[in-house]
Formats: C-alpha cells, structure tokens, sequence
C-alpha cells in the first residue's frame, strides 16, 4: 500500500471544511469571505488530483472512478432516500422528497438547477454537493487522456488542457450545461494541470514561501474580481478564477507542509483529511435530507439578533455531523464498502 502524504491529507481537511463553510455562510455569502472560498475551495480538490496524478491505462482510471467516486456517488443517493422516508414521522425536520423529480436529478447530476438546453420549459433540480464526484469522474477521465495524447508534453497538455477548460466555460456562458456535470470537469482541466506542474517541477519545494506570496496575491485578486461557481463552470472573471484557484491551492498545500514539519499533533486533521469523501457525502446527505441547520440559524439569529454567532453555531453543527459520520462509517459493515472500498472492498481478494 503507498504510503501517504500528511500534508495532502491536512489540504483535503482545510478544503472540506471550507466547503461546509462556503454552504453555511447565509447572509454572508456575497461577501468577500465568501468569495474567497468559493476561489479556492474545490478546486484545491483538482489541484492535488493533479499533484498526485500518474498515467494510467483507461481500463484503470474506470475501473478506479467506478469504485471510489460513482460508489459513494450512489450510495449517498439512497441514503437521503432512506432518510426522507421518514417525513411523515418528522415533518418539521426531515424534507420531504419528490422521488420522481429526485432521481431525474440524480440522472443528470448537476450543481445547480436548471433549464436544459434542448427544452427551456423543464427545470432539472441540482443534485446537490457531490456533483463533485461526477465531475470529478470524468475530469479524471480528460486528464489522463490529455496526457496520453500529448505522450508527456507539457506544451502540448497545456493548450490542450487550456482549450478545454476554457471550453467548459464557453458551453455554460451559452447556456449549455451539460448532464454528470461535465462542464465542471471541463472547466477543472487546469486546475489538475496546476497541480501537475507543482510535482513535476518540485514548485512547492523549491519556490515555497515566494510562490505562496505570489499565491495569496492571486487568490486575493480573483476573489475580488467576483465569483467562481465551478459546479456551473462560470466565473465573473474566468482568467482570474483559473489563476486565483492555482495560486490559493498553492498556498494551502505550502502552508500545510509546513504545518507538518512543526511538532504539533495534526492526527485529527489528518484523519479528516482522509475521510475527505465521507466528510463530502455526510454533507451532502444533511443538506438534502434534514432541515436542522437552518433551523439552528433561525432560532439563534432571532434570539440573539447575532448574524455571525448564529453562522458560527450552524457551521459547528455541520462540521460536527460529518465528524460523527467519519467515526460511524468506517465501522459498519458494507455500507462501508461504499465509501471506503479500497480498505473495504465487497469481496475480499483470495
């Protein structure tokens, strides 16, 4: 088994967080707090996919993208299934879900709702967080096949990878999204070839504190230019978004080695950082099942008349909840199996 890499693990920890963060923010949103997460915080998750990528055959990156991305993907599914089964017995607290509405969602795997391009008078409902998984999948699927065509071309992956991420953006600006997010996976494409030049060139090592200077500055710029919704693959500024994204993750991966160096215990966050999957799907299954955060704003917000303390409460409560998830999970059997099914693979190897 590969050994890991601690620091990557304290990068998934902080991008998770920042994503429960970013769906918690309320009120604050729109603001530059806001806009800042939303520059850096998923794709930090392509930009290590890309520090991390190595070629691989195609039958490989399915067989890889089938069983630990479209396994939790489904699994996670059919939990909020389960769960808004119970509506009737908790109204106030459990959503209430339009099967047939859901699984057309489900199908189409979008970030956000929408109005299909081949019939405006039809709504498709966003699937919710992890259309991050989807777009991961087949963002995967591009990456690899930009590098195998381009047999290691920096140069040519480049345009390449250029090409299709700004063709991500194109296709959503015209309003075309595309179903299992794949304007997201086009649109990711340099984030992943980021990431790729940090572990080829050794960037991080080498140009460590002046390129998280550099890095902080982008990210910095980018947020103030507006917005990056990368499950629409839209941004206010999409050049910017691009290098505010790169220069953001740079400066969470620089930060989290040297994190790693000092003497502090970071196993907590480092297991969290593992269970980045899970903590993603717990997620997920709280905002598309359960109404109890917002209940915990309403109630805080109205009683204290504190905006931010009301903000802070939920954000814990949330955290807290895939906190409970990353202990419970990996301990029940076959459910499991879905999430975690390289440890847990349904059927043992002989």
């Amino acid at each position: 088994m590969k050994k890991r890499i601690d620091w990557i693990d304290i990068v998934r920890a902080v991008g998770m967080f920042l994503i429960i963060m970013g769906h918690t923010l309320e009120v604050y949103t729109y603001s530059i707090v806001g806009k800042m997460i939303f520059a850096v915080h998923v794709p930090v998750f392509f930009v290590l996919s890309g520090y991390l990528y190595k070629e691989k055959s195609v039958k490989k990156i399915f067989k890889g993208g089938n069983a630990n991305l479209l396994l939790p993907y489904f699994a996670t599914l059919i939990i909020v299934v389960i769960i808004t089964r119970f509506n009737f017995i908790f109204p106030n607290w459990i959503y209430n879900l339009d099967m047939h509405n859901f699984w057309i969602s489900a199908f189409y795997g979008s970030g956000t709702t929408l109005n299909p391009f081949w019939d405006n008078s039809l709504t498709i409902n966003a699937i919710g967080a992890i259309w991050f998984l989807l777009a991961m999948y087949f963002g995967n699927i591009i990456f690899n096949t930009i590098i195998k065509s381009s047999r290691g071309n920096l140069f040519v992956s480049g345009v390449m990878a250029t090409a299709i991420t700004f063709g991500g953006f194109y296709l959503s600006d015209m309003g075309i999204l595309l179903p299992w997010s794949l304007n997201a996976a086009m649109a990711s494409q340099l984030f992943y070839y980021g990431g790729h030049l940090f572990r080829r060139f050794d960037l991080i090592e080498k140009y460590g504190r002046a390129g998280c200077f550099v890095g902080v500055m982008l990210w910095i710029i980018s947020a103030q230019s507006g917005f990056l919704y990368l499950n629409i693959a839209h941004a206010d500024s999409p050049i910017l978004a691009i290098l505010g994204g790169i220069g953001g993750s740079f400066t969470l991966m620089y930060l989290a080695k040297l994190l790693c160096e000092t003497n502090l215990n970071l196993a907590a966050v480092k297991y969290y950082g593992k269970m980045s999957l899970i903590v993603l799907c717990v997620h997920l299954i709280d905002l598309n099942s359960c109404a109890i955060s917002g209940k915990i704003y309403e109630t805080l917000a109205q009683i204290t008349g504190n905006q931010i303390f009301a903000v802070s409460m939920e954000i814990l409560y949330r955290f807290l909840l895939t906190v409970v998830g990353i202990v419970i999970i990996p301990k029940l059997p076959v459910v499991r199996s879905f999430y975690l099914n390289r440890t847990y693979p349904f059927f043992a190897k002989k």
